[in-house]
């Protein structure tokens, strides 16, 4: 079962009062990224996710943000890095700082999904 039939499941045992708190959370998730033109970033309609991607590539805005993160880069050894302009990593950072909500819920249901199926998330000890 893919992402879409899982989270299509999972819509269909909700009550119709929680389906449409789902549905003005996700308006007004939309309007938050309406009110912003961004240079570098754009939505993907075909994919489950509302967070925005690099445009003409296959890499999340938190990808960037996130890698900067955990490796303690610097904006310009992030650009330099993901071979992105150094402005894209600008607007990512922006990105990302102004729709934390959005990207704790995506993770979320992410995190779920791989629970689901079974998939291992914490890390191996080894002695």
């Amino acid at each position: 079962m893919n992402t879409e039939q899982v989270l299509l499941n999972k819509w269909r045992n909700l009550t119709s009062h929680k389906q449409q708190e789902v549905l003005d959370f996700i308006d007004s998730l939309g309007s938050q990224s309406s009110e912003t033109e961004w240079q570098y970033l754009e939505q993907r309609p075909s994919s489950w996710r509302k967070q925005l991607y690099l445009k003409g590539r296959r890499l999340k805005a938190f990808d960037l943000w996130a890698n900067m993160m955990a490796n303690e880069m610097t904006s310009e050894e992030v650009a330099d890095n993901w071979d992105v302009p150094l402005e894209a990593v600008r607007e990512s950072i922006r990105y990302c700082e102004t729709h934390q909500d959005l990207l704790k819920q995506e993770a979320l249901i992410e995190r779920r999904h791989l629970e689901e199926r079974g998939i291992p998330l914490e890390p191996k000890i080894t002695s």
